[in-house]
């Protein structure tokens, strides 16, 4: 059955019910995003994707969204195996839906195993062997993922400079101010000059199979300490662009937000430990 946002909207009513789930609960929680709906029930987290096609993403069939759970847990099973556990369809009516219940299927959502919202690093005191553990598993993770197929546009240097190029279009459109104006075009004065002065390394970091599937969205929101073990979670399943980059820009993306949020010396300490784990000491131009 396809369903549109408002019908989705309904469903998503009928299962703040305890009753629709084939497990315990007593309270069910929502939490929306953007693009999803996340029910927090019991011991579990359902994530429903909304039938939406904004371009970047396309949610917007029953088939996409069963295909896209089913990616959501192929790739985050690689970090966080114990967090993700099955696709679960939804069945019953929009007004009392069931999961895993019998019948026509509605919709589809990916079953997680909760945590608490405490064991999040973001907004934790962090200190030098927290970081170096997730430095660790950031490389071991790396060192284990595929390289991408030649065949594929991914990580060459046009797929490289594209988003940047397109982030400059969608500020100046917005910008009036002529001092801002004009920074705006000393920043894209300066990446194209490094991306032509860089283009020859991202074409050998790409031969060298740098480029692989990666997490594509690793910061301190998506990294949990859980009973004592490191869960990253939460990487991208609906663009394949956006991850499938060259494992520098993935560690580069978690360095930034160390440094954003006032930690540069664990930054540094970061960086020396996937250093020293994955031996990529050639990747180190393409940090700034």
């Amino acid at each position: 059955m396809e369903i549109d946002l408002a019908q989705q909207e309904q469903l998503v009513r009928g299962l703040l019910e305890p009753a629709a789930y084939p497990h315990a609960v007593s309270v069910v929680k929502h939490l929306e995003t953007h693009i999803s709906h996340v029910l927090l029930a019991g011991d579990y987290a359902y994530k429903i994707k909304k039938p939406l096609d904004l371009g970047f993403l396309d949610f917007s069939t029953l088939d996409l969204r069963r295909h896209f759970c089913a990616e959501e847990l192929r790739l985050n099973r690689r970090l966080a195996p114990t967090l993700y556990l099955e696709v679960v369809a939804i069945a019953g009516t929009l007004e009392r839906p069931r999961l895993g219940g019998e019948g026509e299927v509605l919709d589809y959502a990916v079953r997680m195993r909760r945590f608490p919202q405490d064991a999040l690093l973001r907004g934790q005191p962090l200190d030098a062997a927290l970081v170096e553990r997730i430095a660790e598993a950031v490389a071991r993770f790396h060192s284990q993922i595929p390289s991408v197929d030649p065949s594929e546009p991914y990580g060459t240097p046009a797929a490289v400079v594209s988003p940047m190029r397109e982030n400059i279009l969608q500020i100046r459109e917005r910008l009036d101010d002529p001092e801002e104006l004009a920074r705006l075009d000393r920043i894209q004065a300066w990446i194209e000059a490094r991306f032509e002065a860089l283009r020859p390394r991202l074409v050998q970091r790409r031969a060298e199979g740098r480029v692989r599937e990666c997490h594509g969205d690793m910061h301190l929101g998506n990294i949990a300490l859980v009973a004592g073990e490191l869960v990253i979670f939460d990487g991208i399943e609906f663009n394949p662009a956006l991850r499938w980059i060259d494992t520098m820009s993935e560690l580069a993306f978690l360095l930034m937000d160390l440094e954003h949020t006032g930690q540069p010396e664990l930054a540094r300490r970061c960086l020396e430990r996937y250093l020293e784990v994955s031996g990529d000491c050639t990747g180190m131009c393409l940090l700034p």
